[in-house]
């Protein structure tokens, strides 16, 4: 492998804690901490109206993020 290959793979395995990586860390502290705090509480609506209906909205959408990104690199790549 040349170096360039090197460089880019190593760029390309960093975490990014102002993207996509960043949103799910942070989502993931603040479900934790909604969910703790209805657990004691016993706040059921949040616990099973919310936070379902928001994790399936934000997963979907991170989905279709991901299938956008193979599409368009399968786009690029079938154009040279």
């Amino acid at each position: 492998m040349s170096e360039e290959v090197k460089t880019a793979k190593r760029e390309d395995d960093k975490i990014e804690w102002f993207g996509m990586d960043g949103f799910l860390c942070a989502f993931y502290v603040i479900e934790a901490i909604v969910m703790g705090y209805c657990f004691i509480n016993n706040v059921d609506v949040v616990i099973g109206k919310v936070v379902p209906y928001l994790v399936t909205i934000v997963t979907t959408l991170i989905f279709l993020k991901y299938l956008f990104e193979v599409f368009s690199f399968a786009g690029s790549q079938g154009k040279r």
